[in-house]
C-alpha cells in the first residue's frame, strides 16, 4: 500500500476522473494509517515545573507550620506542613517571582526562572519581626492560648462576629471546614460535585450583588477558599458579615462584602 505514494500525486490526480481521484484520497489514507501516521493535528501537551522546599526561621532553624507560598500573579499557592516543608506543582515554566509569607515573620519574595519538567529545591529562612511579650502566668490545667491568638480570642469577646474555635472543630470533626460554617446567619454556601464554596453574604447580595468575600490566613490577605485548608490544619475562624462589624485589622479597603478570616494550627 505504502508504493501508492511514490511519484507524483498532483499529476496522478488530474490524469483520474472524479472517481479516480477519491480512489487515489482512500489510497492515500490508508498508506497514512499503515505507515502509523495520525491522520488529525495533534498538540503536544505543555511541561510544567515544580517548587519543592523548606522553610525555618532564621538563627534557631524553628520549622515554620503554615507559611504560605505563592506564585505571584497566579492563583497558585500552597502551605508548609509540620515538618516545614512545601511542594507546589503543576507551574508554568518561565520566570516568575515566589512570595513567602508568615505571620510574625518579615515577608520574602526572589525570581525563580522556571524550565519545563524541572524541579526546583528551595530552603527559605524567614527573619523573625515578633515584639517581645511580657511574662505572663497561668494557674490551672488548661494551657494558654497560642500567642498569634490572643487578637482572636479579644474579638470573640467583643460581641462582633461569628467564631470557630479549635475545640468546636474536633468536637464536631467536620469532613470540610466548610460544614463548620453552615450555621452562620445569611452565608451562602454552594456545592458542586462535592466541592462546596462560601460565595456571599446576604445582606451584600441585597444591596450590591454577586460581591466577592475577603479572606485572610493568620492576618495576611489569602488568595484561597475555606476548604482549601483541611479541619486539622485550623485553629480557629472569624467571620464578619458586612462594613459595620469588620474590625480594623482585616478592614483593608476590598473587604466590603464580608471577611472570614482563618488561622493556621498550632503545633502540640
Amino acid at each position: 500500500m505504502a508504493t501508492t505514494l511514490a511519484g507524483d500525486p498532483v499529476s496522478h490526480y488530474h490524469g483520474y476522473s472524479p472517481g479516480g481521484a477519491m480512489k487515489l484520497h482512500v489510497a492515500t489514507l490508508g498508506a497514512l494509517v499503515a505507515l502509523g501516521l495520525p491522520l488529525g493535528r495533534t498538540f503536544p501537551q505543555q511541561k510544567t515545573a515544580t517548587i519543592s522546599g523548606v522553610v525555618t526561621a532564621v538563627g534557631s532553624g524553628e520549622p515554620l507550620l503554615g507559611v504560605q507560598v505563592i506564585l505571584t500573579g497566579t492563583k497558585l499557592w500552597t502551605l508548609t506542613n509540620v515538618d516545614s516543608l512545601f511542594h507546589l506543582g503543576g507551574l508554568p515554566p518561565g520566570r516568575h517571582i515566589v512570595e513567602v509569607r508568615h505571620t510574625n515573620r518579615a515577608p520574602m519574595a526572589f525570581p525563580v526562572n522556571l524550565a519545563p519538567d524541572q524541579t526546583l529545591e528551595l530552603a527559605v529562612r524567614l527573619e523573625t519581626s515578633s515584639v517581645p511579650l511580657p511574662e505572663l502566668v497561668v494557674k490551672g490545667e488548661k494551657p494558654p492560648p497560642p500567642v498569634k491568638m490572643t487578637g482572636f480570642y479579644a474579638r470573640r469577646g467583643s460581641g462582633q462576629g461569628h467564631f470557630v474555635t479549635r475545640e468546636e472543630i474536633e468536637k464536631r470533626q467536620p469532613r470540610v471546614l466548610t460544614d463548620m460554617l453552615r450555621n452562620v446567619p445569611g452565608l451562602r454556601i454552594t456545592c458542586d460535585g462535592g466541592s462546596c464554596r462560601a460565595r456571599s453574604f446576604a445582606e451584600t447580595r441585597r444591596f450590591m450583588g454577586a460581591c466577592p468575600i475577603q479572606y485572610f490566613l493568620d492576618g495576611l490577605p489569602f488568595m484561597g477558599d475555606v476548604d482549601e485548608l483541611t479541619p486539622d490544619q485550623v485553629e480557629g475562624i472569624e467571620i464578619y458579615r458586612g462594613s459595620a462589624s469588620i474590625p480594623p485589622e482585616f478592614n483593608s479597603g476590598t473587604a466590603m462584602c464580608g471577611v472570614i478570616s482563618m488561622w493556621s494550627r498550632v503545633p502540640g
